[in-house]
């Protein structure tokens, strides 16, 4: 009904009649965790764009007949994703898409974190990180070994307006740096201290006598990491960050410097702050719903999703507005740079007010996104 993969089925059934769709969702069968649906629809030419649809609550799936008579909800025919809902709730969507520019329409660059092709090399402690430093012959070698050692998260680190750091390092040598190992002999020395040098390589050959294999085929020696970076300035930014396997949504402002893995993303470029703002409000979170799966524990806000979300553009008229979000921003950041459990939800409900303002909702439409809203 809504993933990508899923276009060209969408596409040949809308070439006849649907009749009726029963969106089941996940937990139907036992040995399987997929979300299901039923379709029925008659082989001829379609002579209408919508049929009607419902999506059933766990609770409800009993009682298939009633349920179905008693909602008045339904689907438009399009090869793109099939979304449940009443005449209301489409035209809310239509509103968000008229008003709001995609992301990929904004000039801005997003990309993905490093790969390294073993973690377990690249990615090291604070404690590992001091050895490595302790181990350089003087300081102009320490000056040169600290600067491509960079602080780093992980997917789990990534929470809504901050961020947990776990107190890991990467060591950053980067194909795109054209680095000479010799000039870094403390991190040569605790690669090879610590790892068979074929376990480095990158010739994907498989080594079962050893227990282990070489990271993937790749042009790259040895003692770089698996991909090129080549965007690697990009991480020297301020920038929005959020993992793409989470369905609560977690975006925020990483400070330059701070480095992550590639389960994560970042956009970089203008307005960072009203962008992390607009993606966290309960607005976007709605509106995803449209886009992702329903499934119940994950939903996959892949860089190709993010990028179609529609953004409001900031006129003189509207201006107003940004500023004022950008400041409930700066003082929810300060709060939670203070203390990470800080209580912020009150500074986060006017965000969603004025989000609301930007795309011009009324209160019948704000309270169907409220009424929704699961946080």
């Amino acid at each position: 009904m809504r993933a990508g993969y899923g276009d060209k089925l969408r596409t040949f059934f809308s070439q006849y009649q649907p009749l009726e769709l029963i969106d089941l969702g996940p937990d139907v069968f036992d040995t399987a965790t997929v979300d299901t649906c039923i379709l029925i629809l008659k082989k001829q030419k379609s002579n209408f764009d919508k049929f009607k649809a419902v999506t059933l609550k766990k609770e409800e799936k009993n009682d298939l007949f009633n349920v179905f008579e008693e909602k008045d909800t339904y689907i438009k025919i399009t090869s793109s994703a099939w979304f449940v809902g009443s005449d209301l709730e489409y035209r809310l969507k239509e509103k968000i898409e008229k008003i709001g520019k995609p992301l990929k329409d904004w000039g801005v660059k997003i990309y993905y974190g490093i790969k390294t092709g073993l973690n377990e090399a690249f990615i090291i402690t604070t404690e590992k990180r001091n050895e490595i430093l302790a181990n350089c012959k003087n300081e102009e070698e320490r000056k040169r070994t600290e600067a491509i050692i960079k602080p780093i998260l992980r997917g789990r680190d990534i929470k809504r307006y901050y961020y947990e750091w776990a107190g890991l390092w990467v060591i950053g040598t980067f194909p795109a740096l054209n680095l000479n190992i010799d000039d870094y002999p403390a991190i040569k020395k605790y690669f090879l201290d610590n790892f068979d040098i074929r376990q480095l390589e990158q010739s994907g050959k498989k080594y079962p006598h050893l227990g282990f294999e070489a990271r993937k085929k790749t042009g790259n020696k040895w003692f770089e990491t698996q991909d090129q970076i080549a965007y690697y300035e990009e991480f020297e930014k301020e920038k929005v960050v959020w993992t793409p396997v989470n369905s609560i949504y977690s975006f925020v402002i990483l400070p330059s410097g701070i480095y992550f893995v590639n389960s994560v993303f970042m956009i970089t470029g203008k307005s960072p702050k009203y962008f992390c703002a607009i993606f966290n409000s309960k607005l976007i979170r709605y509106y995803f719903t449209f886009l992702f799966s329903s499934e119940e524990e994950y939903t996959y806000a892949s860089k190709e999703n993010v990028e179609k979300i529609p953004i409001p553009i900031i006129t003189q008229s509207n201006n107003y507005l940004l500023k004022q979000i950008e400041s409930l921003v700066d003082k929810i950041l300060k709060a939670k740079a203070q203390n990470p459990k800080a209580e912020t939800s009150e500074y986060e409900k006017q965000i969603d007010q004025l989000v609301y303002n930007l795309y011009d909702l009324s209160s019948e439409e704000i309270e169907v996104i409220e009424k929704n809203d699961k946080l």
